[in-house]
């Protein structure tokens, strides 16, 4: 009887172990397409923080060595408007724009931190190089100065007396907000100051003498996060935060799940303060229940696997969910 009962066991055991296999087979197949863009994506972001975090050493350098470096600077080329803002304009492909707000707490300081931050002009021109997707490079401080790469209009683009530390790209860098002083991703989406629309920013702190002296920052645009990333052919895919903003997406998927389309955000006046994603492209809000349903089981539950359709949609869609390891971003695949 004893070996009877074993042997049954031992059936059970291997059927169950046969449909554990067949699952996690199909589980892997459905999959495999979403991991491998997952992957893709995480690839190539990632060795961005090595480059940032040796730009922020290379800063830090600067102001050890800054009346070494302040005597290489080309000063002529830094002039003062009539509005009070320090500037320098330049259509050089290897130069940076500069400006410094007229609420600088120092004009003296600011005016020498100018000259000696220019051997940065060169770092950022090479690494743009290196890494084409980097759209834009800078250096925030807190005397207020910019410095930024490849040059834009800074007397029509900044406010006069902007404040640079009040942007999410200098405060998320803070000892409050990144107590480890290392590389930190800025996941929440928002409206570049310079002009070029929706922005992901990679920023590192630059400290001296135990002081947060600055901000470097590299931007790359959601547009060019879906060009490189997201453009496969039929592929519906959609990239969204922690809190389930959208960040990006292919306009057929965001139809489905009934969102307005995505637009790079232009303007006609300066940006003075933090502009992101209005509640339109939070999907938590959305007007169909059931992608309501969807996010929560998500971004709550943690499933990764949804059948979408019947009210919603003419036809049902299973909407499959991976969440990054780099950054606290999900990716949606919806199939049909």
């Amino acid at each position: 009887m004893r070996y009877c009962f074993f042997a049954c066991i031992s059936v059970l055991l291997a059927f169950s172990y046969g449909c554990q296999e067949k699952k996690a087979k199909v589980y892997s197949n459905e999959f495999a397409f979403l991991d491998s863009t997952v992957t893709v994506m995480e690839s190539e972001l990632r060795p961005l923080e090595k480059e940032i975090s040796q730009l922020a050493d290379f800063t830090a350098v600067l102001f050890a060595h800054s009346d070494q470096f302040g005597k290489m600077a080309v000063r002529e080329q830094y002039k003062k408007a009539k509005t009070g803002v320090i500037y320098r304009e330049t259509d050089k492909e290897h130069k940076s724009s500069v400006f410094v707000s007229s609420n600088t707490p120092d004009w003296e300081e600011a005016y020498f931190q100018v000259y000696y931050t220019e051997a940065l002009d060169s770092m950022f021109s090479e690494l743009q190089r290196k890494v084409p997707f980097i759209s834009q490079l800078y250096f925030n401080t807190k005397l207020q100065m910019c410095r930024i790469y490849p040059p834009v209009d800074v007397l029509n683009v900044f406010d006069t007396d902007l404040d640079l530390t009040s942007f999410n790209f200098y405060y998320m860098a803070d000892e409050v907000r990144n107590p480890g002083k290392g590389s930190k991703w800025v996941e929440d989406i928002y409206i570049d100051p310079a002009g070029r629309g929706w922005i992901l920013s990679l920023i590192h702190p630059v400290y001296y003498d135990q002081e947060l002296e600055g901000v470097i920052g590299l931007d790359i645009t959601v547009n060019d996060l879906i060009s490189r990333f997201l453009s496969y052919g039929d592929k519906r895919l959609v990239l969204i935060d922690g809190a389930g903003n959208v960040v990006a997406g292919t306009s057929e998927a965001m139809e489905l799940l009934n969102l307005p389309p995505l637009r790079n955000h232009t303007y006609v006046q300066t940006i003075n303060s933090d502009n992101f994603r209005k509640e339109d492209y939070n999907l938590f809000k959305s007007k169909s229940k059931e992608v309501r349903q969807m996010i929560s089981k998500f971004l709550l539950e943690k499933d990764n696997m949804y059948v979408l359709g019947g009210a919603h949609t003419s036809q049902e869609y299973t909407v499959l969910c991976r969440q990054m390891d780099l950054l606290n971003w999900y990716v949606l695949e919806l199939e049909e």
